[in-house]
């Protein structure tokens, strides 16, 4: 029971504080004297209901837990079933060190019922060191219930069954910016200026349509627009791929004016695999001409169009608009020679102690991090978001290792860098299953690509994204990894002060949306930016919402603890969202 009662604390202390959870003990007020059989079988008693769990709570509970009496276990099937209610994907994990002692019902046909009852419930069992007539009934218990059987022989096999089984929902990418839509035609085109805005489309399926937006680029300024696609399914394997592309950049206040360049090929993002983010990047500037060029009017085409499988629900987009200011020519050659470094890598990005954090789920929250190795957790189809700040003269280095896969099976992840304006500028894929890898360093290659852009300091997003499943494998098992970060090389003085911003951009207009910081000194918008810059890096872990969704009412005695869980469960995909 001690070994119980210690697993079932960690279990609880490793839930997120979204998760539902409830509180059902049996066994816990009877006696098991042979006269007292008919009572102690019908002893079953819910102690905390269903809700966001209280830890402190729960923790009271498990630790003033005696064994005293029998052991339900397919009555208490039943109630912790009710308990669950009919809807979403819910599990039930039975903890036992032996055999029911209550039957009738046989605990095997009770299972079964259940399973056949709720087309999302499934049960799993958990042997704690057991003699063959247990096992059995366990293995039994999970086959009716389309669950699975795990055994352990120790409190710490134990705490890591109850964790494997009791999985989490996968961290939904957190979308923001100014709402906005996508014009069906130019006429109707909006413009947007400068800041992060939002949508939600329809990817097209049997023939690509063009959607618009307007943006006015200020004199003395370039713009930057970074437009990323978002389909996140929910950790499982579909197969559809999405595809985002700006097909066309016009200039139509005066179409000598100005040149547009995007990224070499469109952001596609697929159901499978290794999930990472693809954003689109399109510059629009001058060149050499004139700052009285005007372009106070172009027109941004693109598409979004799907292949494959029908999506469930739309593809949101996040499109952030970044005016740069111009140097002189002078300022741009002598900025070049102290850029941040490029090229290849070389050297070693050794490994020290971790520090484990929780990254975020999107480019808006990631958290903000230094020079160091981290340790973090990832599920299959999540992504994982960090932000270091990066100077002039440096870059930032990656190297990241992964144990062997937790669910004992052929896994993936990749990695990538994006600079502060999401322009990805370095990428790493690899696969792991029975033994530990290592990914090697990961940094910026080529700061330059593109068009011959300067690289820019500010915020450089690391992200981590861990493939899908099929709807046989386990979804929700968290993965443990490690990180370690360093910067290359050394802050130098001189060089763009301007810094990349990504507060909410103004309400889209029919009119050319007025630029502020264009009438102001580079001095002064260096310092509006690196205000905006210092008051989103407070908002970091605080305002994650990891959609938890998993619920657990426990029950305990004699021995025996017996979880329900409301999440995504092994061989089942979580539709069901707090």
């Amino acid at each position: 029971m001690d070994s119980a009662r210690k697993a079932a604390n960690e279990l609880v202390e490793s839930l997120p504080e979204t998760a539902n959870m409830g509180l059902t003990v049996y066994g816990a007020n009877e006696s098991d004297a042979p006269d007292n059989r008919e009572r102690g079988c019908k002893d079953i008693e819910t102690l905390v209901p269903v809700g966001k769990v209280d830890k402190a709570k729960f923790s009271s509970a498990i630790n003033g837990l005696k064994p005293k009496g029998y052991t339900p276990m397919g009555n208490s099937l039943r109630k912790a079933a009710e308990e669950l209610g009919n809807e979403g994907q819910r599990s039930i994990i039975l903890v036992s060190d032996g055999i029911d002692s209550c039957a009738p019902p046989p605990v095997c046909e009770v299972a079964k019922e259940l399973a056949e009852d709720g087309v999302d419930l499934a049960i799993h069992t958990v042997g704690f060191q057991v003699d063959d007539a247990a096992r059995k009934e366990l293995q039994c218990i999970a086959e009716a219930g389309n669950g699975q059987f795990l055994e352990a022989k120790d409190a710490a096999s134990l705490s890591q069954s109850l964790k494997f089984l009791a999985q989490r929902d996968i961290g939904k990418y957190k979308v923001e910016g100014t709402p906005f839509e996508f014009a069906d035609s130019p006429e109707d085109a909006k413009w947007l200026g400068q800041g992060q805005y939002q949508t939600k489309v329809t990817p097209d399926s049997n023939s690509k349509t063009d959607r618009y937006f307007r943006v006015s680029v200020p004199e003395g300024h370039k713009a930057l627009i970074t437009m990323t696609p978002i389909w996140q399914p929910d950790g499982q394997f579909q197969d559809a791929e999405v595809t985002l592309e700006s097909t066309a950049q016009t200039n139509e206040s005066d179409p000598n004016c100005g040149k547009a360049r995007t990224k070499l090929s469109g952001a596609n993002i697929a159901g499978s695999a290794q999930f990472a983010m693809e954003p689109y990047w399109v510059s629009l500037s001058r060149e050499d001409q004139a700052d009285d060029c005007d372009m106070g009017d172009w027109l941004i085409a693109t598409q979004v169009y799907k292949t494959g499988a029908e999506l469930v629900d739309g593809v949101n987009v996040e499109v952030n608009v970044f005016y740069e200011p111009i140097p002189e020519k002078e300022q741009a050659k002598e900025w070049s020679d102290k850029a941040i470094s490029s090229g290849k890598y070389d050297g070693e990005v050794p490994f020290g102690t971790g520090q484990e954090i929780a990254g975020g789920t999107s480019f808006n929250d990631a958290v903000e991090i230094s020079e160091g190795t981290y340790s973090d957790k990832i599920v299959p189809g999540e992504y994982r978001f960090y932000k270091i700040p990066v100077t002039w003269g440096q870059r930032p280095v990656l190297n990241m290792k992964v144990k062997e896969s937790v669910t004992n099976d052929a896994d993936s992840v990749k990695i990538k860098i994006f600079d502060p304006t999401r322009l990805e500028v370095g990428t790493r894929d690899f696969s792991f299953y029975d033994k530990e890898e290592e990914s090697g360093p990961v940094s910026p290659a080529q700061h330059t690509m593109y068009g011959g852009d300067n690289p820019h300091q500010g915020y450089y997003f690391l992200h981590v994204g861990m493939g899908a499943k099929s709807e046989d494998e386990a979804t929700g098992v968290e993965q443990p990894y490690e990180f370690v970060v360093m910067l290359d090389g050394e802050p130098v003085d001189g060089g763009p002060d301007w810094t990349a911003t990504y507060e909410n951009g103004p309400e889209p207009s029919d009119e050319p949306i007025k630029f502020e910081g264009a009438s102001t000194s580079g001095e002064q918008r260096t310092v509006e930016a690196t205000t905006e810059a210092a008051e989103q890096s407070e908002q970091v872990a605080s305002d994650q919402d990891k959609s938890g969704g998993l619920s657990l009412p426990l029950l305990g005695g004699l021995g025996v603890l017996l979880l329900a869980v409301i999440g995504a469960v092994v061989l089942l995909l979580n539709r069901n969202r707090a």
